[in-house]
């Protein structure tokens, strides 16, 4: 029943949509170090941040529930994307020093923190789409392989952003010797990267009533999408794992400060 299930072109689709939107929220990962070391954030500042944007996913989440709630769901993947990309590239106003008169704390809050309230907005539409994947008896199942290629792809996302700080310098050796060149070419190459996941959102059904119909195609069943879909979630556990295990065993490998 799963493999008939992910061999469907209505699971494989909207999954290799969320799979490589996912994939492609590639973070900077050396964003926290710049926070501490550069701009003296304390651990209480950071875990203020950690908690304020914990506040905003779930008023993401609500926003969603009372006001976007009735649009496609490629319209709210296409909005939240965009300001998204807007939130991020303030974060190098921030490199920069630029902050309009706002301390780094507070004008931290609207690049950083709010990006949890976008990740809220898209929270429900996804569960909401997942939900309707499952098919009649195997639900438990079917829900856990899909919430499975969608923190996989997380992960794997994370595990890139550690790779991509060998990119350019961006070591607390080099941020505290006041050169932020490589940190602001690593935050806007990252930004275009999670943008540029509008770009499969035709991938993407517009409402539960275009999935369905998906559903309803009886030539819509591809062997090879399916095993295309498990081969590559699969190995995203595996690299996501193999990269876990070399920041524990050989720290700074990848070439990120240690």
């Amino acid at each position: 029943e799963i493999w008939n299930t992910v061999c469907s072109r209505a699971v494989w689709q909207p999954m290799g949509f969320v799979y490589l939107y996912n994939i492609l929220q590639v973070g900077n990962a050396a964003w926290r170090e710049f926070l501490r070391s550069l701009l003296s954030f304390s651990a209480n500042q950071l875990n203020g941040l950690y908690i304020i944007a914990s506040v905003l996913l779930y008023l993401g989440i609500m926003a969603y529930k009372h006001y976007f709630i009735k649009w496609s769901w490629r319209t709210v993947y296409v909005f939240t994307t965009l300001l998204n990309g807007v939130f991020s590239m303030l974060q190098v106003l921030l490199i920069q020093g630029i902050t309009f008169g706002l301390s780094p704390f507070v004008f931290a809050l609207g690049d950083d923190a709010f990006a949890d309230f976008i990740s809220g907005i898209q929270f429900l539409p996804t569960t909401i789409m997942m939900v309707h994947l499952c098919p009649a008896g195997s639900e438990g199942a079917s829900y856990a392989m899909f919430t499975t290629v969608n923190n996989s792809a997380y992960t794997l996302s994370a595990a890139i952003s550690t790779v991509m700080l060998g990119i350019w310098d961006v070591s607390k050796e080099t941020l505290m010797s006041g050169d932020v060149s490589g940190m602001t070419k690593l935050t806007i190459l990252t930004t275009f990267i999670q943008v540029s996941g509008v770009l499969f959102v035709k991938l993407l059904p517009r409402t539960k009533e275009d999935l369905a119909s998906l559903h309803a195609d009886q030539y819509s069943g591809s062997k090879v999408g399916g095993f295309i879909f498990l081969t590559i979630t699969f190995l995203s556990i595996l690299y996501a794992v193999v990269v876990g295990v070399l920041n524990i065993v050989k720290p700074g490998w990848a070439g990120e400060s240690r």
